[in-house]
């Protein structure tokens, strides 16, 4: 399981704008995209992730977001990720990543569920 990624999701539940940058700076690779469903463009600046990732502990006080599962495939890494909200609902959501050499992330690309079938 890649390390960074643990690091990554564990700043959703992180309050402080600082903290969650000084975390964001060691995960993330100078050059990166990020992209979610609820993400209204593609992030590529750190600054905007951070923006970001606050706007779910703002809107979610006391949720948390943690790695539940990881495979990876020719270094292609899938991340299941279970969002906990403070009253115990729970929603999974997957992200594909591609890390550079010092396991950073590059590309990350997330989608809501599990992508069971209709």
């Amino acid at each position: 399981m890649p390390s960074s990624m643990i690091a990554f999701f564990t700043t959703w539940a992180e309050n402080d704008a600082t903290k969650r940058a000084e975390v964001l700076k060691d995960v993330m690779a100078k050059d990166f995209t990020y992209c979610d469903p609820n993400a209204p463009d593609v992030i590529a600046d750190l600054d905007a992730l951070n923006s970001y990732i606050g706007m779910f502990t703002q809107y979610a006080p006391g949720a948390s977001a943690s790695v539940v599962n990881t495979s990876e495939t020719k270094g292609h890494h899938r991340v299941t990720v279970a969002f906990r909200m403070a009253d115990g609902k729970e929603q999974l959501g997957q992200y594909f990543v591609e890390l550079d050499a010092d396991g950073r992330a590059t590309r990350m690309v997330g989608f809501a569920g599990l992508g069971e079938p209709e």
